[in-house]
């Protein structure tokens, strides 16, 4: 239950860090057989070559969120069609399905996945891809800094917005290739 309030208020919080985003219309009939109408997400407002990090913290344990427009991951953002764009999508969703490839948390934490998933929304002319993962870390209270390596993994990629939330504490911080590490220390307990 407390991770449920947790991620209600990353979604708030979340609002609040999106202010600096223009809004596309999203209205258009949601179609893409890698995610079914169950999974549909509204398309939120993006803008290119900045993606959203949600991270939330319950007990011990941490959930990821990357939500990231289709260009800042694969180049476009058109519903792909053509073989080398399909090649495209499955790749990036392939690199999305480990979470080694977006993230490093140090090895002292002993966090084990427990859950993951990648997946891309087309909407309209419009697309966005989702990973989420779910980390149990044994010894989270260890964790100073948490290392992106979204960036290595998706060359189109220039920013990340961080939304992080812990019992006691709120963090909301842009960052970029060059800068890549998020300073986490005395977040987690």
């Amino acid at each position: 239950m407390k991770f449920f309030i947790s991620l209600l208020l990353m979604f708030s919080f979340y609002s609040f860090a999106e202010d600096d985003h223009h809004n596309h219309d999203h209205s258009h009939d949601h179609t893409n057989e890698e995610s079914s109408k169950k999974d549909k997400k509204s398309l939120d407002a993006h803008v290119h070559g900045v993606s959203i990090l949600n991270l939330v913290q319950d007990m011990k344990q941490l959930s990821f969120e990357f939500e990231m427009p289709g260009f800042d991951v694969v180049g476009f953002e058109y519903k792909a069609k053509k073989k080398e764009d399909i090649k495209k999508v499955r790749n990036a969703l392939g690199i999305l399905s480990d979470y080694n490839n977006m993230i490093d948390v140090p090895a002292n934490a002993n966090c084990k996945e427990e859950k993951s998933s990648a997946k891309v929304i087309n909407e309209g002319s419009h697309s966005e891809f989702i990973s989420q993962y779910l980390l149990i870390c044994e010894k989270i209270s260890s964790i100073k800094n948490i290392q992106i390596k979204y960036f290595d993994s998706f060359p189109f990629s220039k920013e990340l917005t961080i939304n992080l939330i812990t019992k006691n504490k709120k963090m909301a911080q842009t960052i970029n290739r060059q800068d890549n590490i998020i300073n986490v220390d005395g977040y987690f307990n």
